[in-house]
């Protein structure tokens, strides 16, 4: 296998958003109809993968892992060390590594798994034939899920290697066994948050063969609807996870130690409490290698969460460190070169259209502009023209049209944000007029250019191409900025927009005869500057990682409640 390192996804590029947009799309409208777990169900048993011999075993769980080589190979680096110590804690290496959902960007073609996933994790734990292999389990997310899970099924459901890792499972989602009573569950939620019945059919006879009341299970979904739940007005996805908690565990007498999730890049732990302790977590931890998701909007207590008293424990970065983050979206021009110089291009078209119209009624819009000296009788002239040419008037409707659309209008407090966004695209508008105005002035009252001269036309349009660029993509980044910080809103979009690389996460596990200790591990800034010596081999200083919070101690074992029980 031949890999090339990738750069974080550039989500504004144009071209980007497109080809993910079709592919997003077109997933949507045939998931459902070409649903491939069925043909899992049909091809594979039902038999947990058994873990559960040893005395101890560590496991480490990784999500949101496939994008810029920087930030994914430094995670795969850390997973993959033999030992990481924290202070006097000594952590090993899982002999289990479970992905979380979203295991490549932007799309799931076969070339994208091998250059930002599996390329990096060959590289960082190369295979040795010498050497135990540590099991790979992986559950899909939206973005796994945008070809079907046609590539998802090659690459982790072939029983094949990922560098030293060995794949085993055989369906998109999965049962594992562990010592002490202890289980993992994988579950595939598609793209709607759906659980179809051949998996449900799955869990029901892994229990009814397998289980007993009493038995621990951490459960580990593709999204964290607990939060969205909170932060969106139209969401489902919770209801669903909470059927399938009710129905497979909790209403048959196994307890829910903790629901893991990734899609939010970021780490925040949510604990239920009842009397003042907790019991039961629900932690997102999608730090495997995507651009960083904000802190900032989290609650601290779940409202919407009725059924649940989830407060927020800990979140990595802090909030602080967040919010500040978010005022980078002022650099949106340079940090998203792509998307801005369309909406230079875009003002320049618009600007065409305009004046074309203005010249067939016998005057030039430039001309007339050149002439001007007020602001407001710039803004008359311009405004004058676009709304008596229809095809004026429609190009400028589109642009209108397109940021209100864009609006974050399910999340924040008020369902009216698309007012905000109608705003947003009029001054669009209000810009464009600007900088005709200011070109106009400037090539044709003091550089004496014709209108229609060749060197006036080219010249307009370097001056749009270059300043509207720039005026345009800094208004977008100022109503990113303004609204992610100050109403909550806008928190993929805001932050999509920075290509964080740093800030990164996983999760490691501790199960013993006596209890589970969950070690919750960051990494402040990935390691930028690996140098390739061979194709897999890379060379570099291993990125600092520590513990975000003290390790938590999730529950005790059957056993030693039991015993427990017995000495009171």
């Amino acid at each position: 296998m031949q890999f090339t390192p990738q750069k974080m996804v550039g989500w504004y590029q144009v071209k980007q958003l497109v080809f993910t947009g079709m592919k997003a799309l077109l997933s949507y409208i045939f998931g459902n109809y070409s649903d491939r777990r069925e043909v899992q169900a049909a091809l594979s048993g039902s038999d947990p993968y058994d873990f559960s011999d040893a005395d101890e075993l560590w496991f480490d769980y990784v999500s949101d892992v496939g994008d810029g080589f920087n930030s994914t190979y430094s995670v795969a680096k850390l997973v993959a060390q033999e030992q990481l110590t924290f202070g006097s804690e000594t952590t090993q290496r899982g002999d289990i590594l479970i992905m979380g959902g979203d295991q490549v960007y932007p799309t799931p073609e076969m070339h994208e798994y091998e250059n930002r996933l599996k390329g990096p994790y060959q590289s960082a734990f190369p295979r040795n034939n010498h050497q135990p292999s540590p099991a790979l389990f992986a559950i899909p997310g939206n973005h796994d899920w945008y070809d079907g899970l046609t590539n998802f099924l090659k690459v982790f459901c072939q029983e094949r290697h990922i560098g030293q890792w060995q794949t085993y499972q055989k369906r998109s989602y999965w049962a594992v066994q562990l010592p002490h009573r202890y289980w993992i569950w994988g579950i595939d939620i598609q793209l709607n948050s759906d659980i179809d019945q051949p998996q449900k059919n799955y869990f029901a006879d892994i229990i009814e063969q397998c289980m007993q009341p009493g038995d621990k299970v951490i459960l580990c979904t593709a999204e964290p609807s607990w939060v969205f739940k909170d932060r969106y007005r139209q969401e489902d996805s919770y209801e669903r996870l909470r059927f399938f908690e009710e129905r497979f565990i909790l209403g048959n007498q196994l307890e829910l130690v903790a629901t893991l999730s990734g899609d939010l890049h970021h780490y925040s732990r949510y604990a239920k409490m009842e009397n003042g302790e907790e019991t039961m977590q629900r932690i997102t931890a999608g730090g495997g290698g995507a651009f960083l998701h904000p802190t900032h909007n989290l609650n601290y207590h779940l409202r919407k969460v009725e059924d649940e008293d989830l407060d927020l424990k800990a979140v990595f970065p802090s909030k602080e460190t967040s919010r500040k983050l978010g005022f980078k979206n002022i650099l949106f021009p340079y940090l998203n070169p792509s998307f801005s110089f369309f909406l230079g291009v875009y003002y320049l078209l618009l600007t065409w259209v305009i004046e074309t119209d203005a010249s067939r009624g016998a005057f030039s819009l430039l001309e007339r502009l050149s002439e001007t000296t007020g602001v407001w009788l710039a803004f008359d002239a311009f405004f004058h023209v676009l709304i008596r040419s229809p095809l004026a008037f429609i190009v400028g409707l589109l642009l209108v049209a397109g940021f209100t659309w864009f609006a974050d209008e399910n999340a924040g407090k008020s369902k009216y944000t698309w007012i905000i966004g109608t705003w947003h695209g009029g001054l669009h508008l209000v810009v464009c007029s600007l900088l005709i105005w200011a070109f106009a002035t400037i090539n044709i009252r003091y550089l004496g250019l014709e209108v229609i001269s060749v060197s006036q036309v080219v010249l307009f349009a370097v001056e749009m191409a270059v300043l509207g660029s720039i005026c345009g993509g800094i208004l977008v980044g100022l109503y990113l900025m303004m609204s992610n910080l100050l109403l909550g809103i806008h928190d993929n979009e805001a932050f999509s927009s920075l290509h964080e690389e740093d800030y990164k996460n996983f999760l490691r596990f501790h199960l013993t005869p006596t209890q589970l200790t969950l070690y919750p591990i960051g990494i402040k800034q990935v390691q930028k500057h690996w140098e390739r010596k061979k194709q897999f081999v890379f060379s570099g200083k291993l990125p600092k990682a520590h513990l975000m919070e003290p390790p938590i101690v999730l529950k005790m074992t059957p056993a030693e409640q039991a015993k427990e029980k017995v000495s009171v």
